[in-house]
């Protein structure tokens, strides 16, 4: 096993280890799913976040670190007899595999899912190497 591979499962344990114990407020999450998915070129991210608009959230991206922070604000109706959708304020943090051109990043909202499009550093995709033949 590569070093590389070895330490990208680590963190994904970590990741999934951590997500055990994320707090459940009153039957709901308090931050939304995640979905990542990965190719050469980049990394895509999508997230529920169900009533927020754009303005609602909050993205960063720092060194290998995707934060998407939000708040899900209080109907304002009379006092709720029973709650299951997330209210509240929010920060989720998931470590990327690779660095990402955050100049780049792309983020829509459509229909309560954010997504995400994270390219690659040139600097982190593996380069093809030319082997010269001596005679």
């Amino acid at each position: 096993m590569r070093q590389q591979d070895f330490f990208s499962e680590v963190r994904r344990i970590q990741n999934r280890f951590h997500n055990l114990f994320e707090p459940v407020w009153e039957g709901a999450r308090t931050s939304p799913a995640l979905n990542v998915y990965s190719d050469q070129d980049k990394i895509t991210v999508t997230a529920e976040v169900p009533g927020l608009s754009p303005e609602d959230l909050e993205i960063t991206v720092a060194h290998n670190l995707l934060t998407i922070s939000g708040e899900w604000k209080d109907e304002g109706q009379a006092k709720p007899r029973r709650i299951e959708r997330a209210r509240g304020s929010f920060k989720r943090q998931l470590e990327l595999p690779v660095a990402v051109d955050s100049e780049k990043v792309q983020a829509t909202v459509n229909e309560g899912i954010l997504t995400l499009v994270l390219p690659v550093l040139e600097s982190e995709k593996p380069r093809k190497i030319r082997i010269e033949a001596k005679a």
